[in-house]
């Protein structure tokens, strides 16, 4: 990592000072103040970005959040450097953004005026034309790849602080992601372009308005499933201070923009998978299977243990979200 170097080469300044902002759980932010301007400069994942069609997948990102910005949508665009969103120097990818003054909420400091604003903006998202900026409706299958024994039998398994709840759990998982990618699957005939990670972490707030930040998972997936993964995440789910108020005001909001048929069943299940997908990341990365940084490995552990948590109380919240959605849909 050489931000100073990076700064240089692609002429944003002389570097004033650097400093590491939190929320990333991937990748590595910082606010860089330089001669020239005041930027949050992001690094990217070196391993994420060896993956199959990674950085194809950032450009689709980009494209997806400039065409919310052009309808009117409050966002913050990577900015184009050299005729590219992502620009590499020595062996790390960065992306560069204006930095966005304002603030992340706590799940305390969330109101349900909040989460309608977030359902309204929501709605927004899911009712842009993919067509427009040549997107193909196309979803790609899920299958089921993971081997839950074989990290068992990883030589760092027993070191994990993660180890008993892991034990514990893993058979009812491996039922359950079973059950959950077959019903993704099936519920991938309704398509939108969606955010996919708008969670309280990724919206700042200036004036009480929210500015939609890290746009690098959007594509086109299923708004339904969206919709409860969003109105989960600003309910107080991720603090385990569930508001079913404010679950369904962002709800309702979102209905006022956007309606159409409703399968709670499909949209809480099929939801889980994305926790799964994470789980798997994070145990790989724990154990060292994809990383040998330590920062990244201990940033596993503690997501694993937090993910686990996460997939048990999201299992127990399923009649209830399943009542508060048919009644906020029906009523």
């Amino acid at each position: 990592m050489d931000l100073e170097g990076f700064c240089n080469k692609y002429n944003l300044g002389n570097v004033i000072n650097i400093t590491k902002l939190t929320g990333g759980l991937m990748h590595k932010m910082f606010k860089v103040e330089t001669d020239k301007g005041i930027y949050a400069i992001k690094i990217l994942n070196s391993e994420v970005m060896l993956r199959d069609n990674a950085y194809d997948n950032f450009v689709v990102s980009e494209k997806i959040s400039n065409f919310a910005k052009d309808n009117g949508i409050n966002v913050s665009n990577a900015l184009i450097i050299n005729n590219n969103f992502i620009n590499k120097h020595n062996n790390d990818y960065y992306m560069v953004f204006n930095y966005v003054e304002g603030k992340t909420l706590t799940d305390k400091e969330i109101t349900i005026q909040h989460c309608k604003k977030i359902g309204n903006v929501l709605a927004q998202i899911h009712n842009l034309d993919y067509k427009k900026i040549g997107l193909e409706g196309k979803i790609k299958k899920e299958e089921y790849n993971v081997d839950w024994e074989s990290y068992m039998n990883n030589e760092n398994f027993n070191k994990m602080p993660y180890k008993d709840k892991y034990l514990k759990n893993y058979i009812k998982y491996d039922s359950l992601l079973k059950r959950c990618i077959a019903i993704y699957n099936e519920s991938n005939n309704t398509i939108s372009i969606c955010h996919r990670d708008l969670d309280p972490k990724n919206v700042m707030w200036n004036n009480n308005e929210p500015i939609i930040i890290d746009w690098e998972s959007a594509s086109l997936s299923n708004p339904h499933r969206e919709l409860i993964e969003t109105a989960i995440s600003w309910s107080g789910f991720l603090s385990n201070e569930f508001s079913i108020e404010k679950f369904k005001s962002l709800i309702k909001e979102y209905i006022k923009i956007k309606t159409t048929k409703y399968d709670s069943d499909s949209m809480i299940y099929s939801n889980l998978i994305s926790k799964f997908w994470w789980l798997d990341y994070n145990i790989k990365r724990s154990l060292g299977i994809i990383t040998n940084d330590n920062e990244e490995i201990i940033l596993g552990q503690l997501e694993v243990n937090k993910t686990i948590d996460e997939i048990n109380r999201y299992l127990k919240l399923i009649d209830v979200m399943n009542e508060a959605i048919k009644g906020v849909i029906y009523e």
